[in-house]
């Protein structure tokens, strides 16, 4: 308990120096030991070490994916901003929220060791041991918000990098497949979205039912997720029961290319399958507390934990 609030009090300490330059208020943390929720989501891994990365390819589209938008013109009503980058031989696909906060919070730390002479907290394993927060309406650790997805076109294969929840860095896991295939059925029905006429399409993909929008306007085979395979970009998909809603909120076009980079630690992260991380993932998710070796306070136990509700359910 005393190792938390050091982190919560010295992520306090950074992100005031970072407020300070920037006049922007700082949010509050919803705190693992709030004993007043009666559910709640295993608290978020440590802010990581983003300055090591390796140039991968090269971009020339980048697409932006609101993730469970009660308003989509409001980005702090999402539970996430996604970013989907695309070059001719990978694409890579992350939580935009995660990656600023990493990246300024290790901007924060660099500066900081420059000017006091010291060499605080960028271990190379990639982890920096200062409490996560990050922006939109979620908060907590989601393997939709806190894993990494690369499609490599040459392999025709996806690989994952899953980012665990706090204190369980040391399983920090990866696996690689052939890129998934959904069956898409099209329709004639159309739809607009970020301004493009898009096309709905429909599929069952390991244990659910989607639906898709997409636009041959970009006919690029790509979208969120781990979803494509249509004729052109995906700008909308769903599960049928709402339990995850991608939608496009933004397009950007690049006349020079920008770099597409995997962040060197990931050599590190534990190899396993995919059906193996599922498991890891629903223990992580249900028995947090437990798998950390945290106790509560006295005369108090902690909150219950959300069920594991994954999109994939086979």
């Amino acid at each position: 308990m005393k190792q938390i609030v050091f982190f919560v009090l010295f992520f306090s300490f950074i992100t005031g120096m970072s407020n300070a330059q920037t006049n922007t208020p700082e949010k509050e943390l919803i705190s693992p030991f709030a004993y007043d929720r009666e559910y709640m989501n295993p608290m978020p891994p440590d802010t990581r070490n983003i300055s090591k990365t390796t140039k991968i390819d090269s971009g020339f589209i980048r697409v932006l994916y609101a993730l469970n938008a009660v308003d989509i013109t409001k980005p702090e009503t999402y539970d996430d901003l996604q970013r989907l980058e695309i070059g001719s031989l990978y694409s890579k696909y992350y939580s935009l929220y995660v990656f600023n906060r990493d990246s300024s919070i290790t901007s924060d730390l660099i500066q900081y060791n420059s000017k006091n002479n010291t060499n605080y907290d960028l271990s190379d394993d990639g982890q920096m041991h200062i409490t996560m927060l990050i922006d939109g309406k979620f908060q907590g650790w989601s393997e939709y918000l806190f894993s990494e997805f690369f499609k490599d076109f040459s392999k025709n294969e996806l690989t994952e990098y899953a980012r665990m929840p706090y204190g369980l860095w040391k399983y920090n896991s990866q696996y690689s497949e052939p890129l998934p295939i959904q069956n898409w059925k099209t329709s004639d029905d159309t739809l607009t979205i970020a301004g493009y006429l898009c096309q709905k399409a429909t599929c069952r993909f390991r244990g659910r039912n989607y639906t898709a929008w997409f636009t041959t306007d970009i006919p690029i085979s790509n979208g969120p997720w781990k979803f494509g395979g249509l004729p052109g970009l995906i700008l909308k998909v769903y599960d049928d029961k709402k339990l995850y809603v991608y939608e496009c909120v933004g397009i950007e076009n690049h006349k020079q290319k920008y770099s597409i980079t995997r962040l060197d630690a990931y050599k590190r992260y534990l190899k396993t399958d995919r059906i193996k991380l599922s498991k890891l993932k629903k223990a992580a998710q249900e028995n947090h507390y437990q798998m950390v070796g945290l106790t509560p306070e006295k005369d108090r136990v902690f909150p219950k934990l959300y069920p594991y509700n994954p999109l994939e359910l086979e």
